[in-house]
């Protein structure tokens, strides 16, 4: 039988070919496949370690600036509290010098009239400044209706611990201000 191949022989064999073709292309399939999803197993652990790095780096930043607000916060609770100190003091000194001055003759007798206008004068101009832009416009034409007063030595004299209490919060808010910026300033040089 060596005469002309089987015909049975001739579809088997065209079969294993094409059956052995048909592997081949799936084991290559299979092969870029692996080999796709290797790389993007390599793309994913870069982004997932470039993600912890950035949480990392998030949480350390929020810790810092968490630690900042804390500071900032203890810092002008010290201040309110100087502030409040401050002023029951300077409202306590007040009170002595009024006793103390009060018998006196020359604590009645008025400021003469350009010092005492001057005096008032700058202490509302003060209190404009610090009420908002709406509240200080409506209280300026009433104070035009208001008729001028006058001091006497002795409210002059009792207005000076005030002063006084007042510039001290206002030296202990400056204190708190220079110690967050020099705190500030030491943080951004540990940073670098």
């Amino acid at each position: 039988m060596s005469g002309p191949l089987n015909p049975f022989k001739g579809v088997m064999l065209w079969v294993c070919g094409g059956v052995g073709l048909a592997l081949l292309v799936a084991v290559v399939v299979l092969a870029w496949q692996v080999s796709d999803l290797s790389e993007r197993a390599g793309t994913l652990a870069s982004e997932r370690d470039t993600a912890i790095d950035e949480r990392d780096e998030a949480r350390a930043e929020t810790a810092l600036q968490a630690m900042s607000f804390n500071r900032v916060n203890q810092i002008t609770e010290e201040a309110r509290r100087v502030r409040q100190q401050s002023a029951i003091t300077a409202q306590n000194v007040r009170r002595d010098i009024h006793a103390h001055i009060s018998a006196e003759s020359c604590s009645s007798v008025l400021l003469p009239a350009a010092d005492s206008d001057r005096l008032l004068g700058y202490v509302n101009a003060l209190r404009d400044e610090a009420l908002h832009p709406d509240a200080a416009g409506a209280a300026g034409p009433d104070a035009a209706v208001t008729p001028a007063r006058r001091l006497t030595w002795g409210q002059a004299v009792e207005w000076l611990p005030l002063l006084m209490g007042d510039i001290q919060s206002c030296n202990a808010d400056k204190a708190g201000l220079r110690r967050i910026d020099k705190e500030r300033v030491s943080e951004a040089t540990k940073k670098n």
